[in-house]
C-alpha cells in the first residue's frame, strides 16, 4: 500500500520556534551552572557518622589514597620504559614490570649487573626500585581490606543504588522501605565502572558506603573531575548556543515576511499532493484487488458452451476457450473468505447435481473442494490453493 507522505503542515513561525529554543538553552545553561557549583563547592553530605562507621570510613580513605599512589608509581615505571624503548629500541618482554616475581627480579637485577650504560642502568634500577614501591603499597592495601568486611566487586552495567539495595535487602535483611530510607540518605557515586570496590557497612541500624578504585584502569577522583569537565564544557557549549540562537533569531525576523507570504503557496501544493496520493492510494487497491482476485464465468454448462467459453466434443476433452475477460463477469478476492455459493434456483434447476471447473488442471478436493447440502439446493465451492486462483479466469460449469 502506498502510504501518504509527509504532511506540510503550517509550521510554527520559525522566529518564534527558534526565541523559545532560545530560552530553553538559558535555562540549560542556569541548570549547568547549578549543577557545576554544586559539584564544585558542595560540603560533607549526609547524617553524622557513628565512631565505628567513621573508622571504616577512614580506612576506606586510606585505601583510596594508596591506591591513588599506586596508580601514581605505574605511570611513572611507563613513563621509564619509554624512555627505556626510545634510547634501546626494545622492550622488556622478559618481566612483568608491575609485578614482579622473585625469579623476574632477579632477571632484571642481572640485566643491572650487567648494563654498561649507566644511563640505562639508572633506568633499570628506577623500575626496581618502583616495583619495590609498588609492592608494598599493595601489601599495606592488602592489610587495611583485612580490617573491612569483603567489598563488592563493580561487573557491567551495575549502579551504586542496586549494589546499596542488594545488599541491605539480600545480605542484612533489612525491611524494603528502611533500605530505601537509608540508601536516600547516603551519598550515592556514579557513573561506576567495573574493578571498582564497594565497601557496605550495616550495623545497628546505620548504612554507610564507600568505593575505591580496585582493578579498575581509573580512579573514581578522576571519573569526579571528568564529570566536572564535561559540566564546565556543557555550560561553555550552551553559551555558545544561546549566542549562535541570538544571531538566528536576528536573521529568521528578517525573513519572517517571505516565510508567511510562501504559507499560502505551500498549503496548496499540499492539498494538491494529497490528491494525488489519495488517487494513487485507489489505484494501488485495484491493482492489488486485481491481483489477489479469481475471475470466474459461473452457468450451466450448457450455456457456457453455448457462449463460446468452453469447448469439448466426440472424444474431445472440454477446454476453457480463449475469450475476453468481460465474460468473467464475477471476481472473488481470495484475501478474503475464499468461498464461491450457487443455489439450484439461480440457475433455474430442482437440484444441483455437479460441479466442474475449468481449465482442468484446477483439480477437485487439492486446489479446491465442492460441499452440497443434503438436497442439493445449494453449493459451496472452497478454494484450497489459494495462490494457484490468483489473477486466474475459471470457468464454473453447473449441471
Amino acid at each position: 500500500m502506498i502510504q501518504e507522505k509527509a504532511k506540510v503542515p503550517v509550521k510554527e513561525k520559525e522566529p518564534e520556534k527558534n526565541s523559545r529554543k532560545f530560552y530553553y538553552v538559558i535555562g540549560a545553561l542556569a541548570l549547568v551552572i547549578i549543577v557545576l557549583a554544586f559539584f564544585i563547592f558542595k560540603g560533607p553530605a549526609g547524617p553524622q557518622l557513628s565512631p565505628k562507621m567513621k573508622q571504616m570510613q577512614e580506612t576506606v580513605q586510606q585505601i583510596q589514597q594508596l591506591e591513588s599512589s599506586i596508580q601514581e608509581k605505574q605511570n611513572e615505571v611507563f613513563d621509564i620504559l619509554s624512555d627505556f624503548k626510545t634510547k634501546t629500541g626494545e622492550d622488556l618482554p622478559e618481566v612483568n614490570i608491575m609485578n614482579l616475581s622473585p625469579e623476574q627480579k632477579k632477571v632484571l637485577e642481572e640485566k643491572i649487573k650487567n648494563e654498561k650504560d649507566v644511563s640505562i642502568k639508572s633506568l633499570l634500577q628506577d623500575i626496581l626500585d618502583k616495583n619495590n614501591d609498588i609492592h608494598n603499597l599493595n601489601a599495606r592495601v592488602q592489610e587495611l581490606e583485612t580490617l573491612l568486611p569483603k567489598p563488592h566487586m563493580v561487573e557491567k552495567g551495575e549502579n551504586h543504588y542496586q549494589i546499596a539495595m542488594n545488599f541491605l535487602l539480600n545480605e542484612k535483611g533489612v525491611d524494603k522501605a528502611r533500605a530505601m530510607e537509608l540508601v536516600e540518605r547516603t551519598l550515592l557515586f556514579e557513573p561506576i565502572v567495573p574493578g571498582f570496590k564497594i565497601w557496605n557497612f550495616y550495623a545497628e541500624d546505620e548504612y554507610g558506603t564507600f568505593i575505591t578504585q580496585g582493578s579498575a584502569p581509573i580512579s573514581p577522583n578522576q571519573i569526579q573531575r571528568k564529570v566536572k569537565k564535561e559540566l564546565v564544557d556543557a555550560k561553555d557549549k550552551a553559551i555558545a548556543e544561546k549566542d549562535q540562537l541570538q544571531s538566528d533569531i536576528t536573521e529568521m525576523e528578517l525573513r519572517r515576511s517571505e516565510l508567511i507570504s510562501q504559507l499560502d503557496l505551500l498549503n496548496q501544493e499540499k492539498q494538491n499532493m494529497l490528491g494525488k496520493m489519495s488517487n494513487l492510494n485507489d489505484q494501488n487497491q485495484e491493482m492489488q484487488a486485481t491481483f489477489n482476485s479469481v475471475y470466474f464465468a459461473m452457468d450451466r454448462r450448457k450455456n457456457l458452451t453455448k457462449n463460446g467459453i468452453i469447448k469439448g466434443g466426440f472424444l474431445r476433452s472440454t477446454k476453457l476457450q480463449k475469450v475476453d475477460i468481460a465474460r468473467f463477469d464475477r471476481s472473488l478476492d481470495l484475501r478474503g473468505d475464499p468461498k464461491i455459493t450457487a443455489t439450484a434456483a439461480d440457475f433455474q434447476l430442482s437440484k444441483i447435481k455437479d460441479i466442474t471447473i475449468y481449465p482442468s488442471y484446477f483439480k477437485r478436493d487439492r486446489d479446491y473442494k465442492v460441499e452440497f447440502n443434503e438436497v442439493g439446493q445449494s453449493v459451496t465451492i472452497t478454494i484450497l490453493d489459494i495462490k494457484k486462483f490468483m489473477s486466474e479466469k475459471i470457468a464454473i460449469a453447473i449441471e
